[in-house]
């Protein structure tokens, strides 16, 4: 089972998928973009993510991202710059608005 300590202590190299579920974030861990080049699935479901960072698209292999139960307001719009990403789950958020940014292009 990955933990947030062994993403800090650089435990996690090459690794395709991260599990932070319920670690009480209020802030995404930026040690997440030492996974830039392989990571493909992040869960952050569980949190008390409000927001997520500009630069996510530097997670240039991530396809699903899931930040279930979260209490995000509104669907990000970084969301939409992120080229790869397949699948997104934001169920039990308070979502009450999603930015025409946040649905990428066809």
């Amino acid at each position: 089972m990955q933990t947030l300590s062994d993403l800090r202590a650089g435990r996690l190299t090459g690794a395709t998928r991260l599990d932070l579920r319920h670690c009480q974030l209020d802030d995404f861990p930026r040690e997440i973009f030492a996974l830039a080049d392989t990571l493909q699935m992040l869960d952050l479901s569980g949190n008390r993510l409000r927001a997520l960072p500009d630069d996510l698209p530097r997670l240039r292999k991530l396809r699903i991202l899931f930040c279930s139960n979260n209490p995000f307001d509104s669907l990000p719009a970084v969301l939409g710059r992120c080229q790869r990403l397949d699948i997104v789950g934001f169920k039990a958020n308070a979502i009450a608005h999603v930015p025409a940014e946040a649905i990428p292009p066809d």
